[in-house]
């Protein structure tokens, strides 16, 4: 009897987790036609399929997700064993990891934090893509349109690990240090995120103010206040690198959201990934308060 190679293993392993052809191939760093030709010599070892492709969409046949849970062992103490080896894909050699990682923030984070961060990611990960995309809108992870997530929000529920990695602050900021935030005029969010906390302590603190322009970007709402000498309020951590803005530190902002990482189960263990969870923890530091407990990831 012809024994499954860990190469189709781990590719049948890879699709299950990402769902389609092509984003299996960008996290093994192949073509859609190797994971193809991969998945088909695996079943023509085993002599019955393993993939059910329903309207597009690929799914384990029943005998599939058995065969589905020991490539998962399999891939998980394959990745635990090399990360104590020196020289592995572990921690000791990190310029030996490769692949593509997707992470999805809102825009103040990756442009506030992780953007500026950049550099140092590449020079400790050189082999590793970072692929990061700002939303709005909360991309899913359960159907992997995203790798790693850092939220605003804890989801209820999910097929996902959660840490709790720090605190957003807000402060009130003006084009010139001496402005009345009473009276000067102001460039705000749309009117999409009124229901957002600091939008409502917002609407509360200053119910009358005059607003003369509005945009779905906090650098947007910097460069805009700049320009037309008005009053907007920001993440801390994009107004401290808002060019001519000042932050009036007279006016205490008392709301504020709690930033969560997020990750999809079957993931969590895979070196890349890991390493990417790893800076992002490590760069939100100055970020941080004591939070209390939180679900480790």
């Amino acid at each position: 009897m012809k024994t499954p190679d860990w190469d189709g293993l781990r590719t049948f392993a890879v699709l299950c987790r990402a769902g389609n052809m092509s984003a299996a191939a960008r996290e093994l760093g192949i073509n859609q036609t190797t994971v193809s030709r991969r998945i088909a010599r695996l079943e023509e070892v085993l002599g019955y399929p393993i993939l059910r492709r329903d309207e597009g969409a690929l799914s384990p046949t029943g005998q599939g997700r058995q065969l589905l849970e020991t490539a998962r062992l399999m891939e998980g103490s394959l990745a635990a064993f090399m990360g104590k080896m020196p020289g592995g894909d572990g921690a000791d050699d990190k310029t030996a990891l490769m692949g593509n990682v997707r992470l999805s923030a809102v825009d103040a984070i990756l442009e506030g934090v992780l953007v500026p961060a950049f550099g140092g990611f590449h020079q400790c990960y050189p082999g590793l893509q970072l692929e990061l995309t700002g939303h709005n809108r909360n991309l899913n992870i359960a159907q992997r349109e995203t790798d790693i997530a850092i939220r605003l929000a804890l989801p209820e529920s999910g097929a996902f690990r959660s840490r709790r990695i720090g605190f957003m602050e807000f402060a009130i900021y003006g084009a010139r240090a001496d402005m009345d935030a009473h009276i000067s005029p102001w460039v705000d969010l749309t009117e999409g995120f009124a229901d957002k906390p600091e939008q409502q302590w917002l609407s509360n603190a200053f119910g009358n103010r005059r607003v003369i322009g509005r945009a779905n970007r906090s650098l947007m709402l910097a460069g805009m206040a700049k320009k037309a000498d008005a009053c907007c309020l920001l993440p801390v951590c994009i107004g401290a690198q808002a060019t001519g803005m000042h932050r009036l530190a007279q006016y205490n902002v008392t709301a504020g959201r709690e930033i969560w990482l997020l990750v999809h189960q079957d993931m969590a263990h895979l070196p890349h990934i890991r390493a990417v969870l790893d800076w992002v923890s490590d760069v939100m530091k100055p970020l941080a308060r004591p939070l209390g407990e939180a679900r480790l990831l």
